[in-house]
């Protein structure tokens, strides 16, 4: 327990006021989603929730037929009997990420090589936040490009919102909202000591 003295903490559990929330039923998700591609878009927190959301479903039908494709940035794994895909494709920033001269350039104004992989998805869940601000050795580029010209770094927060700005605008100009469901969380709060 780290020191804790008490472990009341370990029956915790959200609900929200008002309303009761069912326990989540893989086999109901599986039947709701049969034919469909979900797709986890961002870092480790769209990571997370990928491999959690194939873990619940796949402890409601443990002998289900699946398959497992894992690659960078692109990994999917199949619910083969319900013809379900669900895919985490990594891209920290959602703007690309190209190499210039040799150095990686975080392009804030270029979504394209990312978004090409995205539009095949019924369900788009993207997050991100956390890389934005990393320095140093964990830092994911080494210039950043906005209105054409290369900058060693600006201002994290203008970047983030530029970057935004520029995945909002994919959003509204390739996805079809009335066959395609959007959601964005961005970074998680601090959850560590």
């Amino acid at each position: 327990m780290y020191g804790r003295p008490d472990s009341d903490y370990l029956k915790y559990r959200w609900q929200p006021l008002n309303c009761v929330l069912p326990r989540f039923n893989g086999l109901v998700f599986l039947s709701k989603m049969r034919g469909k591609h979900v797709m986890f878009v961002g870092d480790s927190l769209g990571r997370n929730q990928w491999e959690s959301l194939i873990c619940m479903i796949s402890a409601s039908a443990p002998k289900m037929q699946t398959r497992m494709s894992r690659g960078d940035p692109l990994s999917t794994f199949n619910f083969i009997d319900y013809g379900l895909s669900i895919s985490f494709y990594r891209a920290p920033y959602l703007v690309d990420i190209a190499v210039v001269g040799g150095r990686r350039s975080l392009k804030l104004e270029d979504i394209y090589a990312n978004g090409n992989a995205w539009r095949t998805a019924d369900v788009l869940v993207f997050n991100t936040g956390h890389w934005w601000s990393h320095k140093g050795s964990l830092q994911g580029w080494d210039l950043m490009e906005t209105g054409g010209k290369y900058y060693k770094d600006i201002d994290r927060l203008v970047a983030l919102q530029k970057g935004l700005r520029t995945w909002a605008n994919w959003v509204d100009t390739n996805v079809d909202r009335t066959k395609t469901r959007v959601f964005f969380q961005s970074i998680s709060p601090t959850h560590y000591e």
